[in-house]
């Protein structure tokens, strides 16, 4: 047993650029070819159409195919910038090709850099947490909504009090058939 509608003339030529474009649904799209496979002059409009789309893309091909873009990369990479290299990256770089002389140096200038970042730190470590945060105030802003009325049927409420949640449901369309 179906339930689909049958499809009309009128409703085929209202809704013909999104068939063609396979911007519908299953059952929409199997309505349209079935009144298309039925309907003489609806079927052909789809060959037409398909004639045309066929015609625009043997022409798109034909030139792309002319198209030379074999020095299309050079001209496009001469006009970008060089690629910036991070910083990490250039640090790692500079560091893998010094040499040092004796591990000695690198323990003095670790433990230099700790004590610099230690200086650095010590006031606001040394402070009593006089830089904490605000409060933040949230604004009792509760609705509550029982019901909404409406004699459409993609119109709908539902409410859980205990949970301070209403959740109201519209369609953006209104479904086929119903009245």
């Amino acid at each position: 047993m179906t339930f689909e509608r049958e499809t009309s003339c009128q409703d085929f030529a209202r809704r013909f650029d999104i068939f063609l474009d396979c911007e519908m649904d299953a059952h929409s799209l199997r309505s349209m070819a079935l009144h298309a496979s039925h309907c003489p002059a609806c079927g052909r409009e789809v060959e037409e159409a398909e004639t045309l789309q066929e015609l625009i893309l043997n022409s798109v091909e034909a030139e792309v195919e002319r198209l030379d873009a074999s020095t299309l990369w050079t001209k496009i990479e001469a006009r970008l910038e060089p690629p910036r290299v991070p910083l990490r990256a250039r640090l790692r770089g500079y560091f893998l090709v010094w040499s040092w002389p004796r591990p000695v140096p690198v323990i003095a200038l670790g433990g230099a850099l700790a004590a610099l970042v230690l200086a650095l730190l010590w006031p606001v470590m040394s402070t009593p947490q006089r830089y904490a945060p605000a409060p933040v105030t949230i604004a009792d802003n509760h609705a509550q909504i029982e019901r909404i009325e409406s004699n459409r049927s993609h119109v709908a409420v539902w409410s859980e009090p205990s949970a301070h949640t209403t959740a109201i449901w519209v369609a953006s369309y209104e479904p086929e058939g119903a009245s």
